[in-house]
């Protein structure tokens, strides 16, 4: 175990990947097989790693690190899509899922690494904000896949398309069903996972909790308002068109993915503290000049 690093899963879901992608010139139902095959030993791999890290932080992942968090992330999406093609095979999100699980895991390698050695006030309160958060973000990245597949099923069968290879998709209504469901599933995560951060910043260890000022919380508050309000229009308004429901929830996550990877990269390069990531620095007291 001390050997598994990065590399190793993100070669796997690398080979994964490319093995969906032949199904999309050839018609081979080995290469689904082949490519769940590298996706749970990269599975495997990259849950020791976790563990690893664990043992060396002695902190939960969704508390050590940016880079921890992130990669549970990614752990979440490749569970649930293994999970989902071996129940379902003509669901094929390999070709959507291995992307942003590939962008998941690069984007931990430029996010802070370091452990956040600061959490001895309300450490329960701070795993509950860290898991509603994570689990939210994970339903919103399925309905992402989920709005992808119903987009392209559209498109193929508004211009009479017929899939000449071994990819095979559900019906429009079962993806409108599953997308509705992960939006609506996702924003009440999410709400307990910004109510609690709120909490936290009122009540927590202000050295330890990142501020409204931290562009990642920023962008994190925007998304959960989105997601509210896409939420709202699901229960309250009239039933909205499948296609105009998978349009949003695509500008959703695509905005959502920029936030958590690309402002985490971003604050870790000017080194601005991020959300889940590194201790806040401390600026060294000066002392008292002699009289």
């Amino acid at each position: 175990m001390p050997n598994v690093n990065v590399v190793c899963f993100l070669a796997s879901y690398c080979v994964a990947f490319g093995f969906d992608a032949w199904r999309l010139r050839a018609r081979a139902e080995w290469s689904r097989l082949v490519s769940l095959g590298f996706g749970a030993a990269g599975l495997l791999a990259q849950t020791l790693y976790l563990m690893l890290r664990s043992s060396q932080t002695q902190q939960p992942p969704l508390l050590s690190s940016a880079h921890d968090w992130l990669l549970v992330l990614a752990w979440l999406a490749v569970l649930t899509h293994l999970f989902v093609s071996i129940l379902d095979s003509s669901i094929a999100s390999g070709i959507v899922v291995w992307p942003i699980v590939l962008t998941l895991v690069v984007g931990s390698l430029f996010v802070v690494a370091a452990p956040n050695h600061v959490l001895d006030y309300h450490r329960g309160w701070k795993m509950l904000h860290a898991s509603m958060l994570v689990l939210g973000t994970a339903a919103i990245l399925c309905g992402f896949v989920l709005s992808l597949l119903y987009l392209w099923q559209h498109r193929r069968l508004k211009h009479r398309q017929m899939l000449q290879s071994g990819l095979t998709l559900p019906s429009l209504e079962k993806l409108e069903r599953y997308n509705r469901w992960a939006v609506l599933v996702s924003v009440p995560l999410l709400t307990f996972g910004v109510a609690s951060g709120i909490g936290l910043s009122a009540f927590g260890n202000h050295e330890s909790v990142p501020t409204w000022t931290d562009p990642v919380v920023l962008g994190g508050a925007v998304t959960w308002l989105l997601m509210c309000g896409m939420f709202g229009w699901l229960l309250i308004g009239k039933r909205p068109p499948g296609r105009q429901v998978a349009w949003l929830t695509a500008w959703a996550c695509g905005f959502l993915l920029f936030m958590i990877v690309g402002l985490q990269m971003l604050t870790a390069a000017i080194r601005v503290p991020s959300l889940h990531g590194s201790e806040r620095p401390r600026v060294p007291e000066q002392p008292a000049e002699l009289p």
